[in-house]
């Protein structure tokens, strides 16, 4: 099994969408509509997780359009 890799975000910055290219990621998973947003600004495939319903993470994930392409 591979580690989780914890990116995370800095105000003003979705620093996922750097880490995403870097390592040349084409297809990316995550629960927050940041992950989704990181996977599509470079051009990988985001498929969104749902978080578990007792989840204390907020803001909960906002539905999005899906967009085929």
């Amino acid at each position: 099994m591979n580690p989780v890799i914890f990116a995370g975000d800095k105000p003003g910055q979705n620093t996922k969408s750097q880490w995403l290219q870097d390592k040349n990621i084409r297809i990316f998973y995550g629960d927050s509509d940041n992950d989704i947003t990181a996977a599509r600004d470079v051009g990988a495939r985001g498929i969104r997780i749902l978080r578990a319903s007792n989840s204390t993470y907020k803001p909960l994930p906002q539905r999005v359009r899906l967009v085929k392409r």
